[in-house]
Order: structure tokens, then C-alpha cells, then sequence
């Protein structure tokens, strides 16, 4: 397929789309029935015409230059650019398009049905003023000569296609124009060139065989000023030729400069360097010079001098405070005596970019309570040194930042954002924060995501449940508890008692309860409830504190023994009760400081199991084995409020433990399903093991877990939070070590201490319950309880601790040792008869002044300890 290439360079950019024909004819100004003068052609084509050959069945596209006689004539006008044929040799989708005000070129298609032959004629090109075509610009239509030879389908082609235009420019005495290569296609034929008879013209070859490349090459030596025209013929065997237009300007001698045309890219608002231009003349003969630019933003400088020389461009976009894009200008340069030159300068400038780190920013930590401390915006431009200003768009409610606005540049500026949570909703809030700075003409935007997490503001207290007591001897009647913030930003509070009795006082971040019995009745139990409020209007106080008065005619000076039967046993941590059941369908409620029964609960199936309290003494647990379901039972009133049923059924190896974290209060069982009191809706899964004893610190955030009766004690240990983003999300995790094996066989019970720095194992061996480490379980110390196999352990509100065990007739079944564990205060004897302590069936009242405990024989003991 030949294509014949533009005569000479094309303009650099293609301003134009391609526009469609349009029908109508006639030539002239006026349309196609207009008598007005003829104008000479409007455009003048390069080749004057169009030489080719095809294949048949095939369509060859050939490239056309049509330079406009007049630019004048098209200035400021749309133009309807199309090219006819009346003897359908071209494609109707053949088109005509326009590359600046000076150049259009055409695309040309010739039609594939075209039979094997000669066709000759000619093209009607046509610049029209509408796309009718019922008015055409002076010189319209333009006739454009051709001469097309169709080959037989199967045939090879002939083309010689030039690499570049074969129109050149020289000067007498400086470097030659650059040879050009004219590839030729003349697969099994062979071919000869002429240059017409041109001398400046040369020619690597005259003739050859098969596809070849031939050089020519430009000689303007002798040659005086003006222009040479000539054509370079190739013929091949079987007489088809290709002829191309080849022409020679030899210029007068004139000023040369180092660059002839000039293109800078920038990042708009960057310092641009400046461009240095060379002056001379090409027969180095010194001539003055002047120079001036046409465009503001671009200036030269010197604006005048002799030659040789140099001149400085620069470019200034804040003159006219120019956008990104691009932008053309001229330098003229004016020589003494010499032609004008104009240097063309292009400017493309890249908008700015403005970057954030990082790119998305959450206050409020994890859990939603972390406001202490904001974090760091960073903003920076990439202009090098130069500054420009900056401001951020709205900045939300629930936020705060250091600076709203300011100059930016490469080096960047750090903006410190905070967070206030007064202002903002409970969960997750979010916003986009948007940063713009103005450069030049541009405005340079970036966003950066701020979100927010807030959980409910809460005070909360170290406990929630008290238990005082009043008894000749035995008294109790104060007691200090800690609030603490969950944001850590205590703003004080108010406390308030629903009783006469029981005075709450506030100091500080404590609460200091005082009761008064002189008013009350022995051997009565009284209750009363502390409300907290916030004095930050942010927060509030969802728990209150249960507080019982157990007022006795006397202390209980030795130990007592219930006359019924029982297997489990758990305590109040308020009132001074004890639950137990004997595995069968009826709790019942004894005071521990009595030993006497009170009532009994009924309303469940037969084998129930484990029981618990909540941490405020409002709600116990039971495991119903029967119906694989757990039930409620509201204190207060000792009657079945809720039941759960389970995925599987609970067994008498099922544990349960009652937890708060957050101030959020959870069921947890020792398989480490984990559900809401409020709802008794399942929320999630503990990483703990598949089964054993329970115990957590008092705010429920650490929990351990230890095996029960295997050849080898393990505890897992998970930390546990709850807060409100989401409607509610449960963060749990197992700490390290994921799990770890004691010293010992045979486990039963473990202890966590009130604030988590201390576990406590009961295991059959050794002979000794163990303190360890609650960080990282390490072992800390041992306490000895004689020849019995521990297998409980509970501590005291006080700290004391009671190491319980299986043990032989004779030998004491409990120690109580200091907070330490270092010193043995007491032991304790449950039975004469030699029978041993149930696993995890030894209990400490509320305000740990007596200890419950079930022997196996079913016999239960209150144990008196005292203050």
C-alpha cells in the first residue's frame, strides 16, 4: 500500500477534528449558483497530485498537504472542510483535515472495488462556510489532479514512501540538510531513479532489485539564493512509477540561533530556570540584534546586542496568574540587515500537587475513649521554595485544628487535630476536610478523611455492689470506692443516696459511704441505692452502687451448718446470702451471719448447675441442664426473669462468670460465649480454652481461664472490652502467653485479683496454691495448706486470701493467709467426720466476714472469719 507523506513538516499540533463532507457544489463566494469572480485557489497542494498504486480489493490511503493561500480569508471562521469525486475512485468517509489556520491536509481512501487499470482525474476539495455547503470561502473548490493504478488482486505493490518531507532549506557555507531515506517497495520487480535532471540532488543508487532503501541527499554548493524544484522518479520493470516532488530553498545568509524552537515544562508555581538563547549570524560576520517578546509572562533579556551573543529567557506564570495548561509566545529577534526570526517558546505547566499525610485521620483511638492527644496533619506543595497560600474548608463541630490557613510550600507545614467529643454523637462520626491552595491561576485541592470514634462518656465505679454490717463486736459501717472516667478526663460528679441511713459523700474521684443502723431494727436487712451524676454534661453515670446494711442482735461466734443438703453454692456481694441447690430444682437463700434459711426459689427443671451473681448483686445465673438454657433470677424479688436457651446443652462442667468491662454488663461461660445481661443477646466468643474455672479482675476487662482435672494445669488469659461504635463492639483478644502450663496436676479453681496483677491457682498439686504473675504467669510464690489437695481459692474484699483443700482426717481444710500470701493468719476445720471440701464450693460473703463451703457429704458450713 503506498502513502505518500506530507512535502513538508506538519504543524506541531492538530487543533482541528475531523470534519465531514457536506454536499451541495458550485465554486465562488456564494454557493453554488454564484456568477461572483473567481478567486485564485485557496489552496495549493503538496503533491500537486496524487500518484499511486493499488491492489484490487484493497483501499490504499494517501496523505495530502494543502497549504492556504490566504489565512486571512478562514480567520476567526468555522470551516467545512470536504473532498468529491464524480467517478467514485475515493471513499465517501475520505476527509479533509484542518491542521492551523495555514495547513489542512487530506486523507484520501480509495475505493477497494476499483477493477485493475488506470484511473486519472481529478479531486474537488471544497472549505465551505456552512455544513450544506450552500456558501464556500474564495478559491473553492480546489482541484486536486490524480492519476491511480489498480494492479490484479495478488499482486505485489510498488510505493516509494520518503522517511521525512523531501523539501528542504539550506545556506551557502553551513552544514548540508540531513540526507533522507525513501524506503521502496518492489517485492519481485526490479526499478530505476531519476532525479529530473537536478544536480543538486544526489542519489545513493540509480536502479536495484526487490524492496530497497534509497538515500537522497542535498547539495546547495554554487547554488544562488532561491528556490529549486525537481522530482524524483522511481519506475519499476513493469512500468508503474511513483513520482515525488522534491524541492531546494537556499537562503539568504541570516541569523542563527541555538535553539529554533523552545519548549518548557514546569509545575505551576515552581521556580522555572531561565533559558539561554545564542545569537550569531551563519557567515559569522557581526550584526546588531534587537528582541522582544509578544506574550506577558514571557520577557527576554538583554533586548539588544551585537552578534555573537546569548540572551536569557524567563518565564513568570504570576504575570497574568496563569492556570496549568499550555501556552505559547514568540521572541522575535530583529538582525541589522538580516531576516527577522521568531524563536517559538511553549509553555506547559503541571498543576501543583498538594499532599496529605496521612490520608486518613481517626480520633478517639480504638475504643473511642482515647481524646488526650490528637494527631499530626501534614501539608506540603510540591513548588521547591516558593510559598503559597493555603486554608482548609470546614472543619466539623466535633474537631479542633491548630491553623485553618497559611503559606505551603515543599518543605510543607503540620496542622495538630483534636478531637471534641462534646460535640459529637455517640459511634462514628466522619467528614472529608478539605485543603486548597491558590497558585497562579489555579486552585489546588486535596481532602483528607477525619472520622471520629466516641463511646458513651461514662463514670464508672471500682464497684457496684457494698456490704456493710452492724453487730456488737463486728462493724462495718464506711467504705471509700474510686469513680473513674473512661476518657480519662474526670470533671467531677455528684452522688446521691435513696436512703436516710446511708450518707455519700464526694471527694475528689471518690465516694465516700457512711451508714447510720441507730435508726434500724436487729436482725433486719436493709438496702439502699447510690446514683452518680456527671457534672460534664458530656457524660453519664449508667451504673449505680447496691448497697446492703446487715444489722445483727449479735456476731456469729462459731461456725454453723445448714440442717439440708447441698452441692453448689455461690454468694451475694451485697446482701449477706448465700445461694445453694443440691443439683435439684430449687435454690434456697440462707444468711450467712444466721445460718438459717430465708426462702427458696423454685420454678426450674429438675439438675441444675453452676450459679452466679452479677457484680451489683441484682441478677443470678443458674445453668438448667435439663433444658440447655441458662436462667435468670431478679433478686430483689426472687422470682425467674429471663431464660437463654444455649447452642448446646450446659453440663455440670459449664461455668459461669458475670463481667462489666466498660461498664457493660456480660454473661460469660466457660466455653467463651459471651452475652449481653441486657438482652441476653450473644455478642461473640472469648479466645479461652474448650472448658474451666473462671475469674476475672473487678472492672471485667482481664479474664483467666484454668482446666479443671487434668494431668496438667493450663490458664488462658484474654482481655475483654465493649464499646459503643457500630450499635456495640466486642474487642477481645488472648494475651500472651496464648496459654500456659503450671506447675501441677489436677486444677479446680483460680482467683484474679481485683486489678490484674495477681492469679491465684488451686490445683490437687502441689500441695500448695500458687500466686503468680498476672502479665505473664510467671510464678511468684507458694502457699502451703499442710497434707490437703487445694482445689479452691477465693480472696476477701480486705485481701485476704483462703486457700481451701481436699483434706485427711485431722488436718484443717482452709487456710486463710495475709494479702501477701506469705503468712498464714488461720486454718480452719470444716468437718470431724473426715470428710473433704467440694471443688469450688468454698464462697466469701460480700464484705468477707464469712466464709460458706460445702463438704462432700452435702454438709454446708458458715464459717465466721471476722474483720
Amino acid at each position: 500500500m503506498l502513502r505518500l507523506r506530507p512535502a513538508y513538516a506538519a504543524v506541531p499540533l492538530i487543533i482541528a477534528a475531523l470534519l465531514t463532507g457536506c454536499g451541495g457544489g458550485g465554486g465562488g463566494s456564494t454557493g453554488g449558483g454564484s456568477t461572483a469572480p473567481a478567486a485564485s485557489p485557496a489552496l495549493s497542494f503538496t503533491p500537486a497530485s496524487v500518484t499511486a498504486s493499488a491492489v484490487a480489493g484493497t483501499s490504499l490511503t494517501v496523505n495530502v498537504i494543502a497549504a492556504v493561500a490566504r489565512p486571512s480569508d478562514f480567520s476567526g471562521a468555522t470551516v467545512f472542510a470536504s473532498v468529491t469525486d464524480a467517478n467514485n475512485t475515493i471513499l465517501p468517509s475520505s476527509t479533509v483535515v484542518r491542521d492551523s489556520d495555514s495547513q489542512y491536509h487530506a486523507v484520501l481512501l480509495t475505493s477497494p472495488s476499483l477493477a485493475a487499470g488506470s484511473y486519472t482525474g481529478s479531486f474537488n476539495v471544497r472549505l465551505c462556510k456552512d455544513s450544506a455547503c450552500t456558501s464556500q470561502f474564495p478559491g473553492s473548490p480546489v482541484a486536486l489532479p490524480y492519476n491511480l493504478t489498480v494492479i490484479p488482486a495478488g499482486s505485489a505493490t510498488f510505493s516509494a514512501v520518503p522517511a521525512m518531507s523531501l523539501d528542504a532549506s539550506a545556506q551557502p557555507g553551513i552544514t548540508a540538510p540531513a540526507a533522507v531515506n525513501v524506503a521502496i517497495s518492489a517485492t519481485g520487480r526490479s526499478w530505476t531513479a531519476s532525479n529530473g535532471g537536478a544536480s543538486w540532488l544526489k542519489l545513493s543508487a540509480a536502479s536495484g532489485t526487490g524492496d530497497s532503501s534509497l538515500s537522497i541527499s542535498y547539495d546547495a554548493s554554487g547554488l544562488a539564493q532561491g528556490t529549486y524544484s525537481t522530482k524524483l522518479t522511481v519506475n519499476s520493470n513493469d512500468s508503474l512509477v511513483v513520482t515525488l516532488p522534491v524541492k531546494l530553498t537556499v537562503l539568504p545568509p541570516g541569523l542563527v540561533l541555538g535553539s529554533n524552537s523552545i519548549t518548557i515544562n514546569a509545575i505551576n508555581g515552581a521556580a522555572i530556570p531561565p533559558q539561554i538563547v545564542s545569537l550569531d549570524t551563519d557567515n559569522k560576520i557581526s550584526a546588531g540584534w534587537t528582541a522582544s517578546s509578544d506574550t506577558a509572562w514571557l520577557s527576554v533579556s538583554p533586548t539588544s546586542g551585537a552578534t555573537p551573543a546569548t540572551t536569557v529567557l524567563t518565564v513568570d506564570p504570576t504575570i497574568g496568574t496563569l492556570a496549568s495548561g499550555s501556552y505559547t509566545g514568540n521572541i522575535t529577534i530583529t538582525p541589522a540587515g538580516l531576516t527577522t526570526r521568531k524563536l517559538p517558546v511553549t509553555l506547559n505547566l503541571s498543576k501543583a500537587t498538594l499532599a496529605t499525610s496521612p490520608s486518613t485521620i481517626t480520633l478517639g483511638g480504638t475504643y473511642g475513649r482515647d481524646f488526650t492527644i490528637g494527631q499530626t496533619l501534614a501539608l506540603s506543595l510540591n513548588t521547591g521554595t516558593l510559598s503559597w497560600p493555603w486554608s482548609l474548608g470546614t472543619v466539623p463541630s466535633w474537631a479542633t485544628v491548630t491553623a485553618t490557613a497559611g503559606t505551603i510550600n515543599a518543605a510543607g507545614t503540620s496542622i495538630a487535630v483534636k478531637a471534641k467529643p462534646a460535640n459529637a454523637s455517640t459511634g462514628t462520626s466522619s467528614a472529608l476536610l478539605s485543603a486548597t491552595a491558590a497558585v497562579n491561576g489555579d486552585a489546588v485541592m486535596t481532602s483528607v478523611l477525619l472520622a471520629l470514634n466516641k463511646d458513651q462518656h461514662k463514670l464508672l465505679p471500682a464497684e457496684t455492689a457494698v456490704a456493710f454490717v452492724s453487730t456488737p463486736g463486728w462493724s462495718r459501717l464506711t467504705r471509700t470506692i474510686s469513680v473513674a472516667d473512661n476518657y480519662d478526663s474526670f470533671g467531677g460528679m455528684s452522688a446521691s443516696s435513696d436512703q436516710s441511713w446511708l450518707v455519700v459523700g464526694v471527694s475528689a474521684d471518690k465516694l465516700v459511704l457512711t451508714a447510720d443502723p441507730s435508726q434500724l431494727l436487729s436482725d433486719t436487712l436493709s438496702t439502699a441505692t447510690i446514683t452518680i451524676t456527671a457534672t460534664d454534661p458530656d457524660a453519664t453515670a449508667p451504673e449505680v452502687i447496691r448497697v446492703a446494711l446487715w444489722k445483727g442482735a449479735a456476731a456469729p461466734s462459731a461456725a454453723s451448718t445448714a440442717a439440708l443438703r447441698y452441692t453448689n453454692v455461690t454468694t451475694d456481694p451485697a446482701r449477706p446470702y448465700a445461694y445453694l441447690h443440691n443439683g435439684g430444682a430449687v435454690i434456697d437463700v440462707y444468711n450467712v451471719y444466721t445460718g438459717l434459711k430465708e426462702s427458696s426459689i423454685t420454678g426450674f427443671s429438675a439438675h441444675l448447675g453452676d450459679m452466679a451473681v452479677t457484680p451489683n448483686g441484682d441478677t443470678l445465673y443458674v445453668v438448667d441442664i435439663d433444658n440447655a438454657r441458662l436462667t435468670a433470677v431478679k433478686l430483689s424479688t426472687r422470682t425467674i426473669s429471663q431464660q437463654l436457651p444455649l447452642a448446646s446443652p450446659g453440663t455440670k462442667a459449664t461455668r459461669l462468670k458475670l463481667i462489666r468491662p466498660n461498664g457493660v454488663e456480660m454473661l460469660l461461660l466457660s466455653d467463651g460465649q459471651l452475652f449481653l445481661t441486657s438482652s441476653l443477646a450473644r455478642i461473640g466468643t472469648l479466645p479461652l480454652s474448650t472448658g474451666g474455672a473462671l475469674s476475672a479482675s473487678s472492672n471485667g476487662k482481664r479474664i483467666v481461664q484454668q482446666d479443671e482435672g487434668n494431668t496438667t494445669v493450663t490458664h488462658t488469659s484474654a482481655t475483654v472490652d465493649y464499646a459503643a461504635m457500630g450499635g456495640g463492639t466486642l474487642f477481645a483478644a488472648k494475651l500472651a502467653p496464648a496459654s500456659h502450663t503450671s506447675p501441677g496436676t489436677q486444677g479446680a479453681d483460680v482467683w484474679l485479683s481485683a486489678d490484674g496483677t495477681r492469679v491465684y491457682s488451686a490445683a490437687a498439686s502441689p500441695k500448695s496454691c500458687v500466686i503468680m504473675n498476672g502479665a505473664d504467669l510467671a510464678i511468684l510464690g507458694y502457699m502451703v495448706i499442710g497434707d490437703a489437695a487445694p482445689n479452691n481459692i477465693e480472696v476477701a474484699l480486705d485481701g485476704r486470701i483462703f486457700c481451701g483443700g481436699a483434706a485427711r482426717a485431722g488436718s484443717s481444710d482452709i487456710y486463710m493467709y495475709d494479702s501477701t500470701g506469705a503468712k498464714v493468719l488461720q486454718q480452719y476445720k470444716l468437718s470431724t467426720t473426715g470428710k473433704q471440701l467440694l471443688p469450688r464450693q468454698m464462697a466469701v460473703s460480700g464484705d468477707g466476714w464469712v466464709v460458706v463451703a460445702i463438704t462432700d457429704d452435702g454438709v454446708v458450713t458458715f464459717l465466721p472469719i471476722g474483720p
